[in-house]
């Protein structure tokens, strides 16, 4: 049974200035240390961290008749086919479909969250 969803845009420029600013103090405050590692600092660096972002606000807006999440709560990764997942630093009862995509100045998510019946 589907219990929310949540959708999610974020401007890549966006996360870019922020890191420029606040550097690895911002990365810390909102990814957890297994989601930061697969990532490398190459060309895609920037796409990927918005898009994880992304993913995080989309699951905190599916999850907000359920429980209340902070960023670092969620953790964003992907399978070894390359599909995104989500896991959760605290107990929950919910599983989430998770879809990320991302190109040139945007990153977009959705998240389905369910719950068995």
């Amino acid at each position: 049974m589907v219990v929310g969803v949540g959708i999610d845009i974020v401007k890549i420029e966006k996360i870019k200035k922020s890191i420029d600013r606040w550097g690895e103090g911002f990365i810390n405050r909102i990814f957890n240390p297994e989601e930061i590692k697969p990532i490398n600092h190459g060309k895609m660096f920037y796409q990927r961290l918005a898009a994880r972002f992304a993913a995080k606000e989309a699951v905190i807006k599916a999850m907000s008749k359920n429980l209340p999440l902070a960023l670092k709560d969620i953790v964003i990764l992907n399978k070894e086919s390359g599909a995104p997942y989500c896991s959760f630093k605290k107990v929950v009862d919910v599983e989430i479909l998770l879809s990320i995509t991302h190109i040139e100045d945007y990153a977009v998510a959705c998240a389905v969250a369910q719950k068995e019946s």
